[in-house]
């Protein structure tokens, strides 16, 4: 397959609507290792705007169809791939495709059980080709932000600091580190009037100063 241009919005699917040479027994391989479900936003396999995103075409059969689902999240991830993955290949895969800080989260199976990130997807006991699957939080406080008409949930710890939380959301909207300065969080303690907060201000700081602890912290998000 050449290069060619997608808008980053676009989905896998516009890719086999393209190419119509893609054989019905062929699938586009990412990373090496997995396919994509078609549904998947060519942005979640973006790290920024101008990367390339490169797929080798391939007839392998993939066996295991796995789906996970995170709350946190607006839709689920969708996937094929070896059995023999693992299940902290898959947590690493999802948090990946969601710009996520991995070590805030755990994967379960759909029922809540937990499991073992070294057990391989055949190893689950579930069925592989539709094993459903949960990436769960584990942070004890997490920041509510509102940015325009859209809400981020963003786990963190109390040694969190606002610059990094800044960092994951412009991340996740693909928008380069250097235009961090355009953008501010602004703590909603007061929705009148917001406080402006000091980038290097730790979570420990903020919910210090709360008198109630504040397990989920508000922020609002404004470019400058």
């Amino acid at each position: 397959m050449k290069n060619q241009h997608y808008l980053t919005d676009a989905t896998v699917n516009a890719i086999y609507k393209q190419n119509k040479n893609i054989h019905h027994d062929q699938c586009l391989v990412y990373n090496h290792d997995y396919v994509p479900a078609r549904e998947t936003p060519l942005s979640a396999l973006l790290s920024t705007r101008s990367s390339p995103i490169e797929f080798t075409l391939s007839r392998q059969k993939f066996e295991a169809n796995a789906t996970v689902t995170c709350d946190e999240q607006k839709i689920g991830i969708g996937f094929r791939c070896e059995p023999s993955m693992t299940l902290g290949c898959v947590q690493e895969l999802a948090c990946q495709l969601w710009k996520l800080n991995k070590r805030l989260y755990r994967l379960t199976l759909a029922g809540g059980s937990n499991i073992d990130e070294e057990y391989s997807l055949e190893d689950t006991d579930e069925a592989i080709n539709d094993l459903r699957l949960n990436l769960i939080s584990i942070a004890d406080v997490k920041c509510k932000i509102t940015y325009g008409d859209e809400v981020i949930i963003v786990s963190t710890t109390d040694e969190t600091i606002l610059s990094s939380i800044l960092q994951e959301i412009l991340q996740q909207r693909l928008i380069p580190f250097n235009e961090l300065d355009m953008y501010a969080l602004y703590l909603m303690d007061d929705h009148e009037n917001p406080t402006n907060v000091d980038p290097e201000t730790s979570i420990h700081d903020i919910r210090s100063a709360s008198p109630n602890g504040l397990d989920i912290i508000p922020f609002q998000l404004q470019k400058k």
